[in-house]
């Protein structure tokens, strides 16, 4: 027999908290008195560690049924609590927009060799042609990286923005 003692007493032994203690009773936890609603119960301290090892070694302390629904219910609470700060934002709105920035990248890119064609002709010095492709590489980088999303992403406008993009 181990020492007698209160649930405060046991919580702080065990490190735990009193809460964890009253559900661990629910689930069987041996108490030396149950003295009932109101009144201070009393726990062996060795029966509890006794209880509590093979509590874990028969696999006790995996997730149950009912902690893992709470689990999935939580974490669906966070998603949308997510989603609603538009901290998180679902693929079917981003794939849109991420659809017609490669659509219109590939317009610009297209467009490029008819622009810049005829000034590489014009200069035969492979450095003059090497400086004419930086500045094309450098327009691209550049009307890429200042790119706007739009919020019509119909056919329409994917249509139309090619049609921008052959016109510069």
């Amino acid at each position: 027999m181990g020492k007698i003692v209160n649930k405060r007493e046991l919580a702080q032994i065990l490190g735990t908290s009193e809460r964890t203690l009253t559900e661990w009773q629910r689930l069987g936890m041996p108490m030396v008195v149950d003295a009932g609603r109101g009144s201070a119960n009393q726990y062996d301290t060795v029966e509890v560690i006794r209880w509590l090892v093979a509590r874990e070694a028969h696999g006790a302390g995996k997730e149950s049924v009912k902690d893992r629904l709470d689990r999935l219910r939580g974490d669906q609470i966070e998603r949308q609590m997510a989603i609603e700060a538009r901290q998180l934002v679902p693929s079917e709105e981003v794939a849109p927009a991420v659809g017609q920035f490669i659509t219109d990248a590939v317009a610009l890119m297209m467009s490029l060799p008819d622009k810049y064609a005829p000034l590489l002709s014009e200069v035969g010095e492979p450095e003059a042609m090497h400086a004419i492709m930086v500045d094309m590489i450098e327009e691209l980088r550049t009307q890429l990286g200042n790119y706007e999303f739009r919020e019509d992403f119909s056919d329409e406008s994917v249509a139309e923005a090619d049609a921008s993009a052959a016109q510069d």
